[in-house]
C-alpha cells in the first residue's frame, strides 16, 4: 500500500540504537522523530530520481513515517536530566530512577519490572515514601514530571523493513548497498621499489611479486 509520508534517513548513522533523520526544514539530524522533516511520496520519489541520495558514511534511505510512528520508543536523553530527587520534588509524588554508567547512545536506561529499561514507558513509577524505603544505590531518582516533559519518540535501526517501510510503501530505486568483502590482506609499498604489494602477515614485509626486485623472495636464489 502505497504512503504518503516519508522520513529521510541521515548520513550521520545511528546514536546508540536510534536512527537519525533529517530534521524539519533542514534544522540538522534529529533522533527526535517528532523533529524530522515529513515528506511527500512526490518529494521523496523525486530525490531519488535525481540521484540525491548519499551512500557515505551511511546510505540515506525514505522510511515510511506511518511505519516509523507505529514502532517508535519514548527515550530520555542524559543531556537534559537537570532535576533530581530530593533537591526537586514531583508535585504528583510520582518518581523514576535510571541507572549510573548504563546509557544507549545518549539515552537512560530506568528501572523496570526486573532489570533497566531503555523504553521510558516501561520505567516502574515510586511514590516518595517508596523511594526512602528502597536502596537505590547505584541509581538516580527523578521526578517524573521532569522526564515526562524531556522524553521523545525515537526509532531503532534494527526495526527496519526495507520492503515494508521502502518498496511497499511506493518509493523504487533505492538498492541496498553491497558490503564489500574484505580479502584480508594488507597493502604495502615494497622498500626496495616502491610496488604495491598485497599480502596476509599485516607486520612484516614478506616479499615483493616483482621477480627482478631484490626484495622478491626468489631472487638471490635465482641469480645463484
Amino acid at each position: 500500500m502505497k504512503r504518503n509520508r516519508f522520513y529521510k534517513t541521515s548520513t550521520h548513522g545511528g546514536v546508540g540504537s536510534n536512527v537519525s533523520f533529517h530534521g524539519i526544514n533542514g534544522s540538522g539530524y534529529v533522533t527526535d522523530i517528532d523533529k524530522a522533516h515529513i515528506y511527500s511520496l512526490a518529494e521523496a520519489q523525486s530525490e531519488v530520481d535525481k540521484g540525491w541520495m548519499r551512500n557515505y558514511p551511511e546510505q540515506e534511505l525514505f522510511l515510511s513515517a506511518d511505519h516509523v510512528d507505529e514502532l517508535s520508543v519514548w527515550k530520555v536523553d542524559c543531556q537534559y536530566i537537570d532535576k533530581t530527587y530530593p533537591e526537586i520534588k514531583d508535585p504528583n509524588n510520582e518518581y523514576v530512577a535510571y541507572r549510573k554508567g548504563c546509557w544507549d547512545g545518549n539515552d537512560l536506561g530506568f528501572a523496570s519490572t526486573l532489570a533497566h529499561n531503555y523504553d521510558y514507558s516501561q520505567a516502574r513509577v515510586f511514590t516518595e515514601t517508596e523511594v526512602n524505603s528502597t536502596n537505590f544505590d547505584g541509581w538516580v531518582v527523578v521526578p517524573k514530571f521532569h522526564t515526562d516533559e524531556i522524553a521523545r519518540r525515537t526509532f531503532q535501526n534494527r526495526n527496519i523493513n526495507r520492503r515494508k517501510m521502502i518498496s511497499s510503501a511506493g518509493i523504487v530505486g533505492i538498492r541496498k548497498n553491497r558490503e564489500s568483502q574484505s580479502s584480508g590482506k594488507t597493502r604495502w609499498n615494497c622498500p626496495t621499489c616502491g610496488k604495491i604489494v598485497w599480502q596476509y602477515n599485516p607486520h612484516d614485509f614478506m616479499s615483493c611479486s616483482d621477480t627482478e626486485c631484490k626484495s622478491y623472495d626468489g631472487y638471490l636464489s635465482a641469480s645463484l
